[in-house]
């Protein structure tokens, strides 16, 4: 009884919350509309026609004028698009109007009741069902079997949430007007929304966020993968096809932050590097940043990559499990209290008890090239096999201690695990050896986030992370055993302080301690030799940062400096940094960014056979000397245009790195065992152009990268980069019908530079062992990369708490046999093998999920 009370005052609420907007909405679309009576008498005179309706169905209807450049066939699309009529063309002069026939059908346009302007790319949905309509350019939307007594719920990016009753809709029997306030904080935030697919925003300070609980359909993808849609960015790749591997702005994965929930990940993969390794089911943003960095981030040269859980304390459970052909996992958010929620999830392989065709593929592209593949015998009685799982869990407990005072501990763990076996049976003799591979990256953290006053917030977080890989390598046939151990340790502290001076003006300032230490340490048995070496590194930072925003909101300036001191060097590294956004009109915008950066670890590359070959880098601190501290410079300049569904970005770069060395960028040529330090300078072009029209999300992107190394102690000392990707084409398309969900794109680009032997004289000795006498570094580039990727996912209900989801893809669909990477081998015969790494072939995956 109290749950159909409480249900009534909800709808009794909405209900008089629905009629004192309509009222005003009412005025507001009166200013700008025209009835459509007097639209359809206009378009008769302009082209000839006659529109036959009785009154009572266009009656009341208001809309804004169509464009008069229109053909006759675009002006009816027009109407369609924006009022809930049918036409039927019955001839070349004759046009019949009628009413939908659905009687469950229900229409509105959603209006700023602010500036009355139409609201584009609001989500209309009906609650606990998969019914849902984005709002056009007119701010119209149209929905069909709706029941009485549902609940609308209407969200856009850059406005509150509301929720509105379906029978206000129903017995109206029209289109309804709703206002709705813009969010000013927000409204000063977002350039666009459901930017290639709904959830993706870019923001005026020039970065990119992703609503994964809201996100869409992208090619190849048929789960939110974290790591695998913001490769559909300009600017952002893997040359390698891993997201464990990403390149932004032809820097390499190292010189990338990635956060979760503000503590830093130093591993992000399963699959060692093909999967990511974050539960998207209870990610609510992703924050990509490729210049302009905030000041209260550091430890990266390259690009930002934050990843948020959800964060607030509901009162009401949910949950949802699933499975794909390479694992399976299950989450809940569990309401404790009013005050207190708990978040969990997991996942684990399946590929230990089923080997599915997805999960060869994968194993191919992930081992190949390592122990796992290359240790062939002829041998007859040597058997080999392995055995590879993966696992990820996490929990979230957020307590509110009151409105104001926010506590939330984070826990994750990342782990990935390699058997391989080699059995020798000869003339009953038996011997048996293991290698193993793990891999392992686990956080805890701490936050409190305090509202002291409405204009002065702060954020403490105290944070633990850990990362470690260890690997056991066996020879069968000589009984030589090597041991290798990585293990990263970083604790840390910071305190931000947020104040906002005025509506237009806010200060952040704050301090950031980590001690972060490394050790490394190789053990071999014959010839004996135990080696291990650890380093520890204290960093102190200070910053503080401006936030501007005009009135009119056409400018948004954000400039900060950040201050790190490094104890052991007694180093102290001034960063400014700078995103500035005018806007010229409501569609064109100006752009401008710049910022100096640094980071203290790295990844080094000492043997390809290193850790089975597998993942063969390892961290290594900086010593300010062999391995210095990387220091980047960065700039950038481009525009936004965005009008009737058409948006364009165009950027352009320079970048310069400093610091870098030969082992860290993995060199497999004439410098493979050479050891110093340089830089690279790369200077680029990003364009993306996405156009929406009705259903379809259509968009074209294209980089250019001109990348180039230079080290001093090498000859030549400038040479193409190992990511000198000088130009790489995207093209995508998402089409939505009701809950049914298609896309398909292609990516080409050019292939990666590479060094080939000297034709005249290719190998040379030294009276010891052939060596390849290569030619000038990276002067050929590999044949162009080419892969076109399909999916498609459909939603629907078991009942009215069960959610179901299915999803079907296919990687590589033409089977494009792409190289990737090439390099070579001299033999003791004085030949040479070339070896080839391919990318992963044709991949077919399906999901299937329910949540409630």
């Amino acid at each position: 009884m109290k749950t159909k009370i409480n249900k009534s005052l909800f709808l009794l609420f909405l209900g008089c919350f629905f009629i004192t907007n309509l009222t005003y909405s009412q005025k507001l679309l009166k200013e700008e509309t025209q009835p459509l009576s007097i639209l359809l008498k206009s378009a008769e005179n302009q082209f000839g026609v006659k529109f036959s309706f009785a009154d009572k169905v266009i009656d009341s209807i208001r809309i804004l004028p169509y464009n008069k450049s229109l053909s006759l066939t675009d002006v009816i699309k027009y109407f369609t698009n924006n009022a809930p009529l049918t036409f039927t063309v019955l001839n070349a002069k004759n046009i019949l109007i009628n009413k939908p026939v659905s009687q469950n059908s229900i229409c509105g346009y959603l209006i700023d009741i602010n500036t009355k302007k139409r609201v584009e790319g609001a989500n209309i949905s009906i609650l606990n069902t998969n019914i849902h309509a984005i709002s056009n350019t007119n701010g119209y939307f149209f929905i069909e079997n709706v029941d009485r007594n549902s609940v609308i719920e209407i969200s856009h990016i850059s406005y509150p949430t509301i929720f509105l009753n379906t029978t206000d809709f129903l017995v109206s029997k029209k289109c309804i007007f709703v206002s709705i306030s813009q969010k000013i904080q927000q409204l000063s935030e977002v350039i666009i929304s459901n930017f290639l697919t709904s959830g993706i925003a870019i923001k005026t300070d020039n970065s990119t966020t992703i609503d994964l609980l809201k996100s869409g359909i992208l090619p190849g993808l048929i789960e939110p993968d974290v790591l695998q849609k913001i490769q559909a960015l300009p600017g952002i790749s893997s040359v390698n096809e891993s997201v464990s591997n990403i390149n932004i702005r032809g820097g390499t994965t190292d010189e990338n932050l990635l956060l979760w929930d503000g503590i830093k990940m130093y591993h992000s993969g399963h699959f060692f590097g093909l999967i990511s390794a974050f539960n998207p089911y209870l990610t609510e943003k992703v924050t990509v940043i490729k210049n302009g960095t905030s000041a209260q981030y550091n430890d990266a040269v390259s690009g930002t990559i934050k990843i948020e859980s959800l964060d607030k304390v509901n009162q009401k459970f949910f949950a949802g499990a699933g499975f794909n052909l390479l694992s399976a996992d299950a989450y809940a958010y569990i309401p404790v209290s009013k005050k207190i929620g708990v978040q969990v999830s997991g996942r684990r392989s399946i590929t230990d008890w089923l080997k599915t065709p997805t999960f060869t593929q994968y194993f191919n592209k992930a081992f190949q090239d390592s122990k796992i593949t290359t240790s062939t015998t002829s041998n007859e009685d040597i058997k080999t096999s392995s055995n590879f799982n993966f696992f990820d869990y996490s929990l979230k407990f957020l307590y509110d201690l009151n409105k104001n005072h926010h506590i939330r501990v984070n826990y994750l763990r990342i782990e990935n695990s390699l058997d391989y076996n080699e059995l020798l049976s000869d003339e009953g003799v038996t011997d048996s050896k293991t290698s193993e591979l793990e891999q392992e990256n686990m956080v805890v953290g701490f936050q409190l986030k305090s509202k002291w006053t409405s204009n002065f917030n702060t954020f403490l977080q105290a944070y633990y992370t850990k990362y470690t890989i260890n690997a056991s390598n066996f020879s069968l046939l000589t009984d030589q055993r090597l041991l290798q151990h990585n293990k990263v340790l970083e604790t840390g502290i910071k305190l931000n302080a947020n104040y906002k001076i005025n509506n237009n003006l806010s200060i952040l300032s704050g301090y950031h301690f980590y001690e972060l230490g490394v050790t490394n340490s190789e053990d071999v048995n014959l010839p004996l030799f135990i080696r291990t070496v650890k380093n520890v590194i204290r960093n102190h930072s200070v910053f503080t940062q401006a936030s501007f925003h005009s009135n009119n909101n056409n400018t948004y300036i954000k400039t900060g400096v950040r201050l790190n001191y490094i104890e052991k060097f007694k180093m102290l590294l001034f960063e400014p940094r700078l995103q500035v956004l005018q806007k010229l009109n409501p569609q064109f915008s100006l752009k401008l960014g710049g910022e100096f950066k640094s980071q203290n670890i790295t990844q080094v590359v000492d043997l390809q056979e290193d850790y089975l070959g597998v993942a063969k880098s390892r961290w290594t601190l900086t010593d300010n000397n062999a391995v210095p501290v990387i220091k980047s410079k960065q700039a950038s300049f481009g525009f936004n245009y965005k009008n009737n569904n058409l948006f364009i970005d165009l950027e352009g770069f320079i970048k310069k790195v400093d610091g870098i060395t030969t082992s860290n960028q993995g060199f497999q040529n004439q410098f493979q065992f050479v050891k110093t330090s340089g830089s690279y300078n790369v200077n680029g072009i990003e364009f993306l152009v996405n156009k929406k029209i009705n259903n379809f999300s259509i968009w074209l992107g294209y980089t250019f990268n001109n990348n180039q190394y230079t080290f001093k102690a090498l000859t030549p000392n400038t040479f193409p980069n190992n990511l000198d990707i000088k130009h790489s084409i995207s093209f995508g398309n998402t089409y939505t019908y009701k809950k049914l969900n298609f896309a398909l794109g292609i990516h080409w680009r050019k292939g990666k530079p590479y060094t080939i032997p000297n034709k005249t004289e290719p190998v040379i000795s030294n009276g010891i062992s052939n060596i390849i006498n290569y030619s000038l570094p990276n002067n050929q580039n590999l044949k162009d990369y080419i892969r076109a990727d399909f999916s498609s996912t459909y939603a629907f209900k078991f009942n009215t708490k069960v959610n179901g989801f299915i999803g079907v893809s296919l990687l590589n669909i033409f089977n494009k046999n792409n190289t990737l990477n090439t390099y070579f081998k001299a033999n003791s015969d004085a030949s040479i093998t070339q070896v080839n790494n391919s990318s992963i072939g044709i991949t077919p995956n399906f999901t299937f999920r329910v949540s409630m």
